[in-house]
């Protein structure tokens, strides 16, 4: 007995399949987020001499988070910083911030941070990532939140990005000699940020 065969079957029967697998299975590419400081972004600094605070921020750095459609915990941030731009509005004192004892820009002119694992908490997201600075690559945990959030950030394509770290200046070797006395100079160094980050097409 001869069989038929009908050229059109098989392209039917993928199209059949295609339609019949659910919406939530067929992968979305990630979208990709840049904000910098030359956009707007703060990224500020507080420390202590002597038990004197000072504050100042970084007036050069730059932000790339990318992530799946609305699912910012799936995905990852990327945080560059150009550490001759600290200004902390005292000549002598920035003079100092990048010589070799503390951030040695000459050397290592770029401090980057980059997200390992991103969870998200009660009040917003941690995540846990690599810092490297003055070429020490550490563990840094870093808090922040997202303005809007979740599936608010595909429908205006853009959102700000802001939270808060806690660096210990000794694990990097920021602040050598005379400066790794935390009585002169106080190991826990303060960070806060505000970016906006927009889609890139």
């Amino acid at each position: 007995m001869e069989m038929k065969y009908e050229r059109g079957v098989p392209a039917a029967a993928l199209i059949c399949a295609l339609v019949a697998v659910p919406a939530n299975l067929i992968a979305e590419p990630e979208a990709c987020y840049h904000g910098s400081a030359e956009q707007g972004g703060q990224l500020e600094f507080r420390g202590a001499v002597e038990g004197s605070g000072f504050s100042g921020r970084f007036e050069s750095f730059r932000v790339d988070y990318c992530m799946p459609p609305a699912a910012p915990e799936a995905g990852q941030i990327e945080v560059s910083v150009e550490l001759a731009s600290a200004n902390s509005r005292n000549r002598d004192r920035d003079e100092a911030l990048a010589g070799e004892e503390f951030f040695d820009v000459e050397r290592f002119p770029f401090s980057t941070w980059t997200s390992k694992r991103i969870e998200r908490v009660e009040s917003g997201y941690v995540a846990d990532g690599v810092l490297e600075l003055k070429g020490v690559r550490a563990d840094q945990a870093v808090r922040f939140e997202l303005t809007p959030d979740g599936e608010a950030i595909l429908a205006v394509g853009r959102f700000v990005l802001g939270g808060t770290a806690e660096v210990d200046r000794q694990r990097f070797g920021v602040g050598t000699g005379e400066f790794v006395d935390p009585e002169f100079v106080r190991d826990r160094i303060e960070l806060e940020f505000e970016v906006e980050l927009r889609r890139r097409d």
